[in-house]
């Protein structure tokens, strides 16, 4: 595995591990901004260990759901999609990193045509990330384009798979 994933200093010089997938590359392409590299092991922006934990679940979970874009969807089986919450920031009309007020977050869900949210006015990045995606995969579940990106080639669904909302 250490060819594949930087885990640290004694493997060289990181940049040499930083190989972007086509979703990535279709996200910053499109002023997403810089999306994390998912060979990077190391630090504070990695997710490969996320990833390495999320892929067990869902090898458990393939028996009863659909797991876009690696297997077919059918309308009697829940799906499971990778997101990234700054894709739906930016699907809102915004472009910043994140929202911690709630001034924020009700511009991001009139983005979407959701009523403003009446909570606290105490809210951290995570709780504003949870709530505009939400809103964001309510409104792009039922429409083709984010399930079938232009850069979503069969090759690339089946050896790297996509993150849903950015096309």
């Amino acid at each position: 595995y250490r060819r594949h994933f930087y885990l640290g200093k004694a493997d060289g010089t990181k940049a040499d591990f930083m190989r972007w997938r086509m979703c990535e590359r279709a996200f910053n392409a499109a002023g997403g901004g810089k999306a994390a590299c998912v060979f990077d092991a190391i630090g504070a922006a990695q997710v490969s260990k996320a990833s390495f934990a999320g892929m067990r679940v869902l090898h458990r979970l393939r028996q009863h759901t659909a797991i876009w874009p690696f297997m077919t969807l059918h309308a009697d089986r829940p799906t499971v999609v990778e997101i990234y919450c700054r894709a739906y920031i930016r699907h809102a009309g915004l472009r910043g990193l994140k929202i911690r007020d709630l001034d924020g977050l009700n511009q991001a869900l009139r983005g979407f045509d959701c009523d403003a949210f009446g909570g606290s006015a105490e809210l951290s990045d995570d709780q504003t990330d949870v709530l505009i995606t939400a809103a964001g995969l309510r409104r792009l579940a039922n429409q083709t384009e984010p399930w079938t990106p232009a850069g979503l080639t069969p090759e690339v669904a089946r050896h790297e798979g996509w993150t849903f909302g950015v096309f």
